[in-house]
């Protein structure tokens, strides 16, 4: 999941107008936040926070009753989990002055987009190291 596990993420971006790739790496400590740095152009790098702002994961209780034979009633408690996508939001400041938003979406990795200042779009994927 992005930014949930403590894990860090091969970030690639590719702008739609060329088949250039950007690279650079997303990490965090595991509680829905991080960090995300990515080289552009000569010496221009984007760094700034990501944040996890939604996901469709689910966490629940079960609770089974079953009565035997003599009457007697026994019952059980299960915790249920389900991972979900998570989606996550960048605001990057680049050394060159201009600034970089992506959003991304997914389970164990994920992809989405990233847009500079000048509308320019990304086409962005994030992949576990």
């Amino acid at each position: 999941m992005l930014l949930v596990s403590g894990c860090a993420f091969n970030v690639t971006l590719m702008p739609r107008d060329s088949g250039k790739f950007y690279t650079g790496e997303m990490a965090g400590p595991g509680n829905g936040t991080g960090t995300m740095t990515i080289k552009m152009e000569g010496d221009d790098v984007c760094t700034g926070p990501v944040a996890r702002v939604a996901s469709n994961e689910s966490f629940g209780f079960a609770n089974t009753y079953l009565a035997n034979s003599k009457g007697k009633v026994s019952s059980a408690l299960t915790t249920v989990a389900t991972s979900g996508d998570v989606t996550i939001k960048a605001i990057l400041s680049c050394t060159s002055g201009k600034g970089l938003r992506c959003e991304m979406t997914g389970q164990g990795g994920g992809g989405g987009i990233c847009v500079d200042d000048s509308g320019r779009i990304f086409d962005a994927l994030a992949i576990r190291k």
